[in-house]
């Protein structure tokens, strides 16, 4: 849900959502990651941008590990966000946001924060 004054980060409706949370398989514990990070951590295709000059130059991404226990969280880090047809794009999404299932419209102009992974067939 959206606030008067700023976007929740982890809402994810309207655009991608910021911060991405998994939770550790041992203790439990909610641990954190900016959305840049994610993208990078995972190599996957995006825009480029400040962000990813900023983690480049702290050396790059860590490897994830729980702040509560100090296990490995990389594949905890990876299910929680879940790739998925974005429709209005017509791509297959590594990090969507709401409006994946918009409808395609011709003279609408491509998502700037889309992850494309792969095409999706053109649905009639």
């Amino acid at each position: 849900m959206c606030y008067a004054a700023s976007c929740n980060p982890l809402c994810g409706d309207c655009r991608p959502k910021r911060i991405v949370q998994a939770r550790c398989p041992s203790c439990g514990f909610t641990n954190e990651m900016s959305r840049d990070e994610y993208l990078v951590l995972f190599e996957l295709p995006h825009k480029k941008g400040i962000a990813d000059q900023k983690i480049a130059e702290r050396g790059g991404v860590a490897q994830p590990v729980c702040t509560g226990c100090g296990e490995d969280l990389l594949e905890a880090v990876r299910a929680a966000v879940e790739p998925a047809d974005c429709l209005s794009n017509r791509v297959v999404c590594g990090f969507p946001c709401g409006r994946r299932n918009d409808p395609y419209r011709e003279d609408a102009r491509p998502c700037p924060t889309m992850v494309p992974l792969g095409k999706i067939a053109a649905r009639e």
